[in-house]
């Protein structure tokens, strides 16, 4: 009876300790299973995610060359009803403003003409309205047009004579033609000579070495 009881203990130790085990292979195949089902589930999502990107990127770019197709048509129709439009109201403005334009062409070469007659002309009228003979006059251009010596040509100079010509319709002077007439008008005028040969001599003295030691060498006794 004794030797039943001890089997039995032992018996039921047997089975508390393979039904633990049972439990704790059962929990390690139960998070080996779950870890496994997520592996499984993350590969597919990719799978599924990359084929589903890649489908709609091929949609997208369909459907953007057909826009972009559908754009380019109704770009060169707008395009060509613009054109047309442009040269329809051209036409038009031509039409109404071509006398003007074609007085405005005229006048503009007048004005040419008249400009180059008067640079010509400008000895003779100088002439006919102030006296000053064609040979006593000089031209420098800027800041005035002409100088002109009344008198020159006849061995003299009786007046000095500062000349601006004008070919437009105004004559109003620029501000430095203003500023050459107030130094006359304010007798800032002056005369001045200057001698090469002196000025050329006068600075090669300047630049000439001067002397290391002052005065002149003595020998000594």
């Amino acid at each position: 009876m004794v030797e039943f009881l001890v089997f039995l203990v032992l018996l039921i130790a047997v089975v508390v300790y393979f039904r633990g085990r049972i439990r704790e292979m059962s929990a390690r195949v139960d998070a080996l299973a779950a870890e496994r089902a997520q592996r499984l589930f993350e590969e597919w999502r990719t799978r599924e995610l990359t084929a589903v990107r890649a489908q709609y990127e091929a949609q997208y770019a369909e459907l953007k060359k057909q826009i972009e197709a559908q754009y380019a048509v109704v770009l060169a129709e707008k395009v060509e009803a613009v054109e047309k439009e442009y040269e329809t109201l051209f036409e038009r403005w031509k039409q109404e403003h071509e006398e003007k334009i074609r007085q405005d062409a005229v006048q503009r070469s007048l004005a040419t003409i008249l400009g180059r007659v008067g640079e010509e002309l400008a000895p003779l009228l100088i002439f006919e309205k102030l006296g000053i003979g064609p040979k006593d006059i000089r031209h420098i251009g800027t800041p005035v047009d002409y100088v002109a010596f009344r008198g020159l040509s006849e061995g003299r100079v009786d007046e000095i004579v500062l000349i601006e010509v004008k070919t437009g319709r105004s004559s109003t002077l620029s501000d430095r033609e203003k500023a050459v007439r107030r130094a006359i008008e304010e007798k800032r005028v002056s005369f001045a000579v200057i001698n090469v040969k002196e000025e050329l001599d006068r600075l090669l003295q300047r630049l000439q070495p001067e002397p290391m030691f002052g005065g002149s060498s003595q020998r000594r006794g």
